[in-house]
C-alpha cells in the first residue's frame, strides 16, 4: 500500500494553495469533494473515503481534514482512523493566526459578506449576521481543540506531522523536506487570498 498524504486542518488555512503543491510536486491529489462529503455525512461509512484515498496519492480539504458542518468535533472524517488505515503516512496541519483565519471564515460563510453564489452550501452561517460574537467564540475554541488534540496525537511522532503557515508565507522549504522532495524551480502557489478591503 502506498504512503498517504492528509491535510487534517481547517478550511481557509491555505489548503487549495497545497493542493497545488501536491499537484507541482507530482502527485495525484484529491481536493473539496461534495458528493464524498454528502454521503459520508450521511453514513459515517469510511469505506466511501476508503475507496476514493485509495486512487489517490494526497489530499487536503474537506473530506479528508475532517471539517463537518455544523462544527462538531466528534464529527467528520477522524485522522486517527486514516492513521490507522494507512500506515506509515504522512499528515499535515495548516496553521493560521486566529485574526485574520476569523477574518477569511466570515468573508467566507457570511450570508452578508460572502460574494460567492449561495445555492445549496453547506458552510453558510447566518449567525455570522445575527449573533457574530458568539459564531467567533465557538469557531476559535473548535479551532484550539482540534488542533491541540492533533499535536498531541503526534507528540511523539516528528516525521508524521507537519505543521507549516503557509498564510505566514512558509513553502517548498518546510514542505518538500517533510516529503522528501526536491524544491521545486517555480515559486510555492498562492490561491485563493482573500481581499477583506473589498
Amino acid at each position: 500500500m502506498s504512503i498517504k498524504i492528509f491535510e487534517i486542518g481547517l478550511m481557509k488555512t491555505g489548503s487549495s494553495s497545497l493542493g497545488k503543491a501536491y499537484e507541482i510536486l507530482g502527485y495525484k491529489h484529491k481536493g473539496w469533494t461534495p458528493d464524498a462529503v454528502t454521503k459520508f455525512n450521511e453514513s459515517y461509512d469510511y469505506e466511501v473515503l476508503f475507496k476514493i484515498i485509495d486512487e489517490y496519492d494526497a489530499f487536503e480539504d474537506n473530506p479528508w481534514n475532517g471539517n463537518d458542518f455544523p462544527y462538531d468535533i466528534s464529527k467528520g472524517c477522524d485522522y486517527k482512523i486514516l492513521d490507522e488505515k494507512y500506515p506509515n503516512s504522512k499528515f499535515i496541519l495548516l496553521e493560521r493566526d486566529d485574526e485574520s483565519w476569523i477574518k477569511s471564515m466570515e468573508y467566507w460563510c457570511s450570508p452578508k459578506l460572502s460574494i460567492r453564489d449561495f445555492g445549496n452550501l453547506l458552510d453558510i452561517d447566518e449567525r455570522w449576521v445575527t449573533d457574530r460574537e458568539k459564531i467567533i467564540k465557538e469557531k476559535l475554541e473548535w479551532k484550539r481543540l482540534k488542533f491541540n488534540g492533533i499535536k498531541e496525537y503526534f507528540r511523539n511522532r516528528p516525521n508524521d506531522l507537519l505543521v507549516m503557515n503557509i498564510c505566514d508565507d512558509e513553502g517548498w522549504e518546510v514542505l518538500c523536506p517533510f516529503l522528501d522532495k526536491p524544491i521545486p524551480d517555480v515559486p510555492f502557489p498562492k490561491l485563493n487570498i482573500t481581499n477583506f478591503d473589498r
